[in-house]
């Protein structure tokens, strides 16, 4: 296991060690990985993986027990006779004198020895991220997170079930069957009268999605001017009415008596909203992610090259950028981006003029099959209908504009 790792006898002796951990796979098909980086922390469902990162990085310091795949113990020689019994101290009268206590492990004691156990894939990424955290409020909210992944979704759970996990299927099956919110809370609420009392189950929509989204990647909501004007951020932040137009950022009520003494002021409703998602933290996602961080340079390391068109890569506008921008074109992982703009009638009704206009990016470092997918696309700016900002959609696009010059 520790020799050099170039010889047959020891490519030999790992795929006997794969065969035993293949053959005790768990009960959900992952395999513990051993190597030097892993350490039995992380599991992993192919062979293959196993194979890489132990020819890779070798074995793990004294692991030659292999408790983890199939080993439960070190194994008795033929010749070897048992233990004697005599030399292992007797704790009764320790009991008897109450220096131990037989009793149970408290809640603190018990977490902390649950920690220490490997943890299942949705755990492994938890830790990871908490890991990662770079600031103190990050990773609170992260420890909310492994808080509930331990948590039994219901006192003496037989089935394992916990509250992060359970939560985070039925939303699944929200999203994948097309589930209103409404009719969502109400089989929660359905379900949660079926388990038993003191069950752990939200009992809303609303703190469902918090169970499972404490981290909700950040989105501003930036009044407008209801003639497209301006944006009321910056110096225009702290105004009522566009500078321009003189039109009110808020919606003006009808036959409104206006504020009165004592009374509370009413809210004012907003006349345009534009929703902005910054797309700095979103990338950094993405490169957190290794496979993701390999597919960002696809293009320059991968990308077949033979002078046939299949990707934005081989057309004449990628080469232009490569010999203006050369310092840009050095590094394959800076990224190349498509904005895609266009109105849409987000319900549905033939009569109505209704025009909503999102802002696409898409991410043409990927590869072709790739590079289209929603998962990848980028949404950075949302503009309310019901008119279209026309000429004036620079002004919604500034935000954008600003993050891309700091990026």
């Amino acid at each position: 296991m520790y020799g050099q790792r170039c010889t047959m006898a020891w490519i030999n002796g790992l795929k006997t060690f794969l065969d035993a951990a293949e053959a005790h796979k768990s009960s959900k098909g992952f395999m513990f990985c051993p190597c030097r980086i892993c350490r039995n922390q992380k599991e992993f469902s192919k062979r293959h993986t196993l194979h890489i990162h132990i020819f890779e990085k070798g074995f793990m310091d004294n692991y030659t027990l292999w408790t983890k795949h199939g080993e439960p113990g070190v194994p008795m020689e033929d010749n070897e006779e048992d233990n004697n019994d005599d030399n292992i101290p007797d704790w009764t009268h320790l009991y008897k004198a109450g220096v131990f206590e037989d009793k149970p492990m408290h809640e603190a004691e018990a977490n902390a020895a649950e920690e220490q156990q490997p943890p299942d894939e949705l755990g492994q990424v938890l830790v990871d991220a908490h890991r990662d955290a770079e600031t103190l409020k990050e990773s609170k909210k992260f420890e909310k997170m492994l808080e509930d992944h331990r948590k039994m979704l219901y006192p003496d759970c037989k089935q394992g079930l916990k509250k992060l996990g359970t939560t985070l299927e039925m939303l699944q099956w929200k999203a994948a069957n097309g589930v209103s919110d409404k009719g969502f809370e109400e089989l929660l609420g359905l379900v949660k009268k079926m388990l038993p009392e003191g069950n752990e189950l939200p009992p809303t929509t609303y703190e469902a999605k918090k169970v499972v989204c404490p981290l909700g990647l950040d989105v501003q909501k930036i009044h407008g001017c209801p003639n497209d004007c301006i944006l009321y951020r910056g110096e225009y932040e702290e105004l009522d009415a566009c500078p321009v137009c003189d039109a009110k950022w808020y919606k003006i009520r009808q036959n409104d008596p206006g504020d009165v003494d004592g009374e509370p002021a009413r809210k004012k409703v907003p006349a345009k909203v534009m929703w902005y998602f910054p797309i700095i933290p979103r990338l950094k996602r993405l490169f957190r992610n290794k496979t993701n961080a390999k597919l960002i340079r696809w293009h320059k390391e991968e990308r077949k090259q033979d002078q046939l068109i299949r990707h934005p890569t081989d057309g004449s506008h990628w080469r232009n950028v490569d010999r203006q921008f050369p310092d840009f074109d050095s590094d394959p992982r800076n990224i190349r981006f498509g904005l895609s703009i266009d109105g849409m009638n987000p319900f549905g009704e033939w009569g109505s003029s209704h025009s909503t206009w999102p802002v696409t990016l898409y991410v043409f470092n990927l590869p072709s099959w790739l590079c289209m997918k929603r998962k990848y696309i980028l949404m950075p700016t949302l503009i309310q209908g019901p008119k279209q900002p026309g000429n004036d959609i620079d002004v919604y696009l500034r935000l954008l504009v600003d993050e891309l010059l700091l990026l």
